[in-house]
């Protein structure tokens, strides 16, 4: 009986034993300097399989049933076929580097038949978990993805989930660790660019090589062609030979932070199947974290990683596959949609899929609950993801942080607080106000205002408003501009011209796309002076006025992508150019406006990445007015600096983009053109916490100015004959503050030198 037993059980052990697998690690290493590691070597078994050693030299490799390792290559060194212990396996460096180079013309052939077609849907499942001195953080996603000509890639997420966190904000829909298209030129890993090994920029940057060949595959070796060249990848592919597509690909970087990638593909389609990713703290100068600011709570990296040794690990697989013309993306033009549902993801949802991988495994440590209790992590999380867009949440309010504090020549310190309630406590309509108080003028300035959303998909609302506040002399604000948010803005400081105004009005923002934003308002405004200037219209001086004004604008973003989470629509990713155009209307008699007048405005900002980090950006401005305009309602080029008599009494602070050795009110302007030229050469690395950045600048207006006798007590030039400056910045030099020169030439130096000469100090700081 025993026998029997026995034998009936004996296929499923010989079964069992045939499949058995055995386990090695270990890591490669120079043998002529041991503490020198071999990276992106090849380990190839008798089966004709291949595993890479990582960016440390290390491997870790499951062998089949009578699987051996037969032979580990590496350009630079011989190869190696006898092994005596697999724990510390030793290369000896080649004399001389025989390796066939692989032209650049063949890979550009191979990336352009990667896939086969051009549109393909798929699902995705991705988690990331980072390990460091505090409970781990894991992010999990489930998606389904659409990837076609029209849009582009287009992920629909049904799931997101951290664990330990009931809400998810845009910032975990929007992060992602590496870019999925490593085809493109270039590439982000967290946010930081990097040139792509397979890039269509016409200067060549890597060089491949053949490391080792069969009948069936072959495998290149690559590397930037310079040295020193932090933004770059060295690592592997191995190509089918016989669908001349990827099968597989390994990247390392080591430098500022070091990564380990490696993605198979699939022999048929071309697209990727799987990726495990690895990220861990490297020479620092880079922060590394999903929620950024103090918290260690999914941080990788802080700037300096000394006695860091934390660790990301990312996991993704793509599945269920489906190919073919007839795939049309998703009806919304976003490149990520997250329909949010009601608190925490289960862990039974995870553990459905047939990936192993994606369930934790266990549930959620006391550990774990107890470190995001006591350290608040849930309301921190919201508060920087509400703090990255200019405001700080309290309860149902966001407090607008633009408003807290500013100073300026005319009200002196100027206090304030502005409030809008958020989606707690609406998702259909929003109310908000503001009230600030100057020292200086001693007077209040206040708002109120209200929104009711329309069409969520189109963050279709009609606004109404009232202001009562002052505003600078020939600023013309475009309505469509994105917030700027910064907790200081340095041209204001040395303003002096400015006029009071009483506003109230009613708007209609919509997105005719995502990329494409437009605002339509009407207002009635009542005009008062600060200084004593007065407008001249037949024969009657006007120092206050009435304005009945239209105005319409747009912004298309051609470039941008989108993401909408629950019914809130947030950029993901910036990439120029950035096209804004407005016109405007006052209406003389209507609503008793005092004025007829037409304004035409309209710029373009383009940046160019080149390859080394530098930057180099273009804003080219125009704007025409004709009709009864006041001054208060014309142009000006932002001039920034202050009427003093010497270079150091004008020591201030530089703007972002205006004039600085042009004096406060020397200029204005009913047809103006501006062109700003900017060089930004890649950071100096002088320390992980020390790293100034230089622009080289340019900048250029031309003007002129219709009627100049209608505007009375007051003189100030055309810009007819054209303004030249130049200059350079070099930043960052000490917490965000670093110095600014500009020189004045051309038509309109002045006869004492240093009158045209500006030097100030900048700041630049990046939460």
């Amino acid at each position: 009986m025993k026998i029997n037993h026995f034998l009936g059980f004996l296929p499923f052990i010989l079964a069992l034993n045939l499949c058995a697998q055995s386990s090695i690690k270990g890591e490669i290493i120079d043998s002529s300097n041991a503490e020198k590691i071999v990276p992106n070597a090849v380990l190839i078994t008798n089966q004709q399989r291949y595993f890479f050693s990582d960016n440390q030299g290390k491997f870790s490799i499951e062998l089949r049933k009578g699987e051996i390792i037969d032979k580990v290559v590496s350009r630079g060194y011989k190869p190696l076929m006898s092994f005596d212990a697999f724990s510390v396996l030793k290369m000896t460096p080649a004399k001389a580097d025989n390796l066939e180079r692989v032209s650049r013309h063949k890979i550009d052939s191979i990336v352009r038949h990667q896939v086969i077609s051009s549109h393909f849907s798929f699902k995705s499942l991705s988690r990331t978990s980072i390990s460091n001195a505090v409970p781990d953080f894991i992010l999990r996603k489930a998606a389904e993805v659409r990837l076609t000509t029209q849009e582009g890639f287009q992920e629909n997420l049904k799931a997101v989930s951290v664990n330990g966190l009931e809400e998810v904000v845009p910032k975990l829909v929007n992060k992602d660790v590496y870019s999925f298209d490593w085809f493109q030129s270039y590439i982000e890993i967290f946010d930081y660019r990097f040139v792509s090994p397979f890039h269509s920029l016409d200067t060549p940057l890597y060089e491949f090589y053949s490391l080792y060949e069969t009948p069936e595959v072959k495998i290149l070796s690559f590397r930037p062609l310079k040295k020193g060249f932090l933004r770059s990848f060295q690592g592997l592919v191995i190509i089918d030979k016989s669908t001349s597509k990827f099968k597989k690909l390994q990247v390392v970087l080591d430098g500022e932070f070091k990564l380990n990638l490696v993605t198979d593909y699939d022999s048929v389609t071309g697209l990727p199947k799987k990726t495990e990713a690895f990220i861990y703290p490297g020479t620092g100068g880079t922060k590394l974290s999903f929620f950024g600011g103090g918290m260690a709570f999914g941080r990788i990296q802080k700037k300096n990683p000394e006695g860091n040794d934390a660790q990301l690990t990312h996991q993704q697989v793509y599945y269920d596959v489906v190919t073919g013309d007839s795939i049309s993306p998703y009806p919304k033009p976003f490149t990520k949609i997250y329909e949010p549902k009601p608190g925490e993801i289960p862990e039974e949802y995870w553990s459905d899929f047939e990936f192993a991988f994606i369930a934790d495994q266990k549930e959620t440590s006391e550990q774990l609950e107890a470190y995001i209790q006591e350290e608040n992590i849930g309301k921190k999380v919201n508060r920087i993801s509400a703090f990255d867009q200019g405001y700080y949440p309290i309860s149902i309010f966001d407090v607008d942080l633009t408003r807290l504090f500013k100073f300026n020549n005319y009200e002196g310190l100027r206090l304030g607080a502005g409030v809008i309630t958020n989606e707690s406590f609406s998702e259909h309509y929003r109310l908000g106000g503001f009230a600030a108080y100057g020292f200086k003028d001693e007077r209040w300035k206040y708002g109120f205002n209200g929104g009711l959303l329309l069409n969520p998909d189109t963050s279709t609302w009609f606004n109404a408003f009232y202001d009562n506040d002052i505003e600078e002399v020939g600023m013309n604000n475009f309505l469509t501009d994105q917030r700027v948010y910064s907790l200081f803005e340095p041209r204001l400081v040395n303003i002096t011209f400015f006029y009071k105004y009483e506003t109230y009005g009613l708007s209609l923002q919509h997105n005719f796309t995502p990329q494409l934003m437009t605002e339509f308002k009407v207002d009635k405004s009542s005009i008062s002076q600060t200084q004593q200037y007065a407008f001249l219209k037949d024969g009657i001086l006007y120092e206050d006025y009435d304005l009945t004004t239209a105005t319409f604008g747009l912004r298309w973003t051609p470039n941008y992508t989108y993401s909408k989470v629950g019914k809130r629509v947030y950029v993901n990713d910036k990439s120029s150019p950035e096209i804004s155009a407005q016109v405007s209307q006052s209406f003389d008699g209507v609503m008793e406006g005092d004025f007829s007048f037409t304004k035409l405005s309209a710029k373009v900002e383009y940046e160019i990445p080149h390859s080394w980090g530098s930057l180099s950006s273009i804003e080219l401005g125009g704007d025409i007015g004709f009709g009864d305009i006041p001054l208060t309602h014309s142009f000006h080029a932002f001039p920034n600096s202050p009427n003093k008599p010497n270079v150091l009494s004008r020591f201030s602070v530089a703007g972002v983009k205006s004039f600085e050795t042009m004096f406060f009110n020397e200029f204005f302007s009913t047809k103006l053109a501006t062109l700003h030229l900017k060089h930004k050469l890649a950071a100096f690395q002088l320390s992980n916490t020390i790293q100034p950045e230089l622009i080289f600048i340019s900048r250029h207006a031309i003007g002129d100015f219709d009627n100049p006798g209608q505007h009375q007590n007051i003189s100030f030039n055309s810009l007819s004959k054209g303004y030249n400056e130049a200059g350079f910045e070099l930043n960052k030099l000490f917490f965000g503050f670093g110095l600014s020169f500009a020189y004045r030439y051309g038509a309109y130096h002045l006869p004492k030198l240093e009158d045209n000469v500006s030097l100030k100090f900048t700041f630049y700081l990046k939460l």
